[in-house]
């Protein structure tokens, strides 16, 4: 949940629809010659290997690491990590972003180190082809000179494929360009080169060409004489020049990463189609900590998401133990008086009230909350309250349907009256996973409803669900960065620290509402992938929120981030300065998809940052405060259910006491 027209608050301190190609893994025939022989690598003889479906290239591709590609020229920052980029007409922008940790926030920005171009200003860059974590772009100016290029997460190199006679590559500040690696390269003196190394901020690129060409150093830019092909890197460190340059004749064509569902396992094949050998990439610490088949370390890189891990592949494949969640509330073998008291109550004030004035986000919280409400009456056996509640909701919620319309110009279904930029393409799985998740509890519950309800909610479903690369109506998995294993909120990221997540649990609910939607549609696709999104997801807002393997240290003073952006982590929200509020926003809502909540390893550390910097579980939100508490210490957690105002707690009343006596219950005590 974010408010795009408010100021964060921190804590002080055309048309390319393609059918499913395949882009295949090109293999070189030739190899690199002894040294003193020039290498010639323009056109590898292909040969079809691993298939990478690419996406269809008439939808918009919202809510990724490289969405501001669609929104503006010059681009803001695209954090593929380890390296950011920038787009501009003085040509392709490199960074290798440095961390830098105060007190409240982290910050790893882009600060150009290279810029390559040409004397001529290039024009917005046109998209060529999607993978599932890649983008292939080309980039021309008035003139006909142009780049193509792919840009990956986790790729510590670009190849360019320059038309054009003369390319020039700036660096932002003085830098020292090598020869091979090894002479320096003297401003004004004209040579011959196929290899060379920039120096610059204490960062080492290479750019290795596939022949010889007439190189000349003047000022602080470097001129390249008939460049054709140009592979572009940044190294670990400057130790690793001679690694790279024998892999430079390799390019990514196209990325694919592929879920299987085994037994208690979730298995996601990454795989990357290159015109060359094995790619050099980096491993994120959630893919590295879950690898299937350890792979050899050759290098590492410090990142904004920690260390990053250098290996030398095709292909890797990670598990992780599959959370598949419970579908509905357990029973409980004895109702306490005050539980029994507070549901038939909140149903009557849920029934009594109606819903709010909103048509989309608040609205969706609402339908979250009357859905709640029917779980638990299922639950504790209220069938009278249960049927009450149906009939009251199902009607409502079918008219909140027409608030929603399809925009073919968006490739996206949009509010009517849209909240927190729904209309920009934000947030959307936020505001659909309440949606979603109660179409799925109705026709759970009442199995005649899914006839009425399908088709509506079909359009949210596909919204942030697609899993059809080829979808001419909506983006493949519209919200989720699938190598960085979460998603992002932004529609197209127009800020400098890239685009970002606030509240982890509100898209966590989203996977969770498409796993009980693919339950009561018996879509067994459909469960693959919520699965998928859900287990995944899971596994990185343990790393990256809520900071375990020590990634959240020194002078950074928190456990969690609660806002993590391309290059720059916060302990903050875009709502409210509240310690409480800051926390809370990583657990609302609570549902039978919560239970990853009590995962943690210890609870302990969070609730010492919470007290240290003001918050407290008897003051705002203190109920989702305490529910979380429950999961480790049900006990201590109950003895406080009285402590919460009623005008504090974001729950309704009757599911904070359940999840307090359940936790208990399961806990033995």
């Amino acid at each position: 949940m974010k408010n795009r027209n408010k100021q964060l608050i921190i804590i002080p301190g055309i048309l390319a629809a393609v059918t499913a190609f395949v882009l295949g893994c090109l293999v070189l025939l030739s190899i690199f010659p002894s040294s003193g022989h020039e290498t010639v690598y323009d056109h590898p003889t292909p040969t079809m290997t691993t298939p990478a479906v690419p996406h269809n290239l008439v939808t918009i591709a919202s809510n990724q690491w490289y969405s501001n590609i669609y929104a503006q020229f010059p681009t803001e920052p695209l954090y593929a990590l380890p390296v950011a980029f920038q787009l501009a007409p003085e040509g392709l922008g490199v960074s290798l972003p440095d961390v830098h940790k105060t007190a409240n926030s982290i910050f790893a920005p882009y600060i150009t180190d290279l810029r390559v171009g040409f004397a001529d200003s290039l024009q917005k860059p046109v998209i060529q082809s999607i993978g599932d974590w890649s983008i292939q772009l080309a980039m021309a100016t008035a003139e006909h000179e142009s780049l193509q290029f792919t840009l990956a997460h986790g790729a510590p190199f670009t190849v360019l494929r320059v038309t054009g006679s003369t390319l020039q590559l700036s660096c932002d500040v003085t830098c020292q360009v090598y020869l091979d690696n090894t002479q320096l390269l003297a401003p004004g003196v004209a040579t011959t080169a196929q290899a060379l190394s920039v120096v610059i901020r204490g960062h080492t690129y290479i750019l290795s060409l596939n022949t010889a060409i007439p190189v000349q150093l003047s000022g602080n830019t470097l001129t390249l004489h008939g460049a054709q092909r140009v592979y572009l890197a940044a190294l670990p460190s400057r130790a690793s020049y001679s690694q790279f340059k024998e892999d430079a004749s390799t390019e990514i064509m196209g990325t694919m990463a592929t879920p299987e569902i085994r037994g208690t396992k979730l298995f996601t094949s990454y795989s990357l189609a290159t015109s060359g050998p094995a790619p050099l990439i980096a491993l994120y610490p959630h893919q590295r900590e879950n690898l299937a088949d350890r792979l050899p370390v050759l290098g590492s890189y410090t990142t904004i998401r920690g260390t990053m891990t250098l290996v030398q592949t095709h292909a890797f494949t990670t598990a992780l133990p599959l959370q598949r969640p419970a579908t509905d509330f357990s029973a409980l073998k004895t109702v306490p008086p005050d539980l029994a008291s507070a549901l038939p109550s909140d149903i009557q004030n849920f029934i009594a009230t109606g819903p709010p004035g909103s048509k989309d986000y608040f609205l969706g919280v609402w339908f979250g909350r009357g859905t709640d409400l029917l779980q638990l009456a299922h639950a504790l056996g209220l069938h009278d309250q249960e049927q009450r509640l149906l009939k009251f909701m199902e009607p409502v919620f079918m008219q909140s349907m027409g608030y929603f319309r399809y925009d073919a110009s968006k490739t996206s279904t949009i509010a009517t009256s849209p909240e927190f930029g729904n209309e920009n393409l934000n947030d959307h799985h936020f505001h659909y996973g309440y949606f979603i998740r109660t179409a799925a509890v109705l026709a759970q519950l009442d199995p005649s409803y899914l006839a009425q309800v399908q088709t509506p909610i079909k359009q949210m479903v596909a919204d942030v669900g697609t899993y059809n690369r080829g979808s001419s109506q909506f983006p493949y998995l519209r919200n989720f960065d699938v190598y960085e294993g979460h998603s992002w909120a932004d529609g197209y990221a127009k800020f400098a620290d890239g685009n970002d997540q606030e509240s982890t649990s509100e898209a966590i609910q989203a996977w969770y509402g498409l796993y009980l939607w693919s339950q009561v549609t018996h879509n067994s696709a459909m469960e693959t992938s919520a699965l998928y999104l859900y287990t995944t997801e899971i596994a990185s807002v343990k790393e990256y929120w809520f900071g375990l393997n020590g990634l959240y240290s020194g002078a950074y003073q928190h456990a969690i981030a609660s806002i993590v952006w391309g290059g720059k982590v916060d302990f903050a929200t875009w709502f409210s300065s509240d310690p409480n509020d800051i926390y809370g926003i990583q657990l609302l809502p609570f549902t039978p998809g919560s239970a990853y909540l009590g995962q943690l390893p210890d609870i302990a550390p969070y609730f010492a940052d919470l007290q240290a910097h003001g918050g407290e579980s008897n003051g705002n939100w203190g109920d989702l405060l305490l529910m979380w508490e429950s999961y480790y210490h049900p006990s201590q957690a109950l003895a406080q259910k009285d402590s919460v105002p009623a005008a504090s707690m974001n729950s309704l009343r009757s599911l904070f006491l359940y999840m307090l006596y359940d936790h208990q219950l399961q806990a033995g005590q």
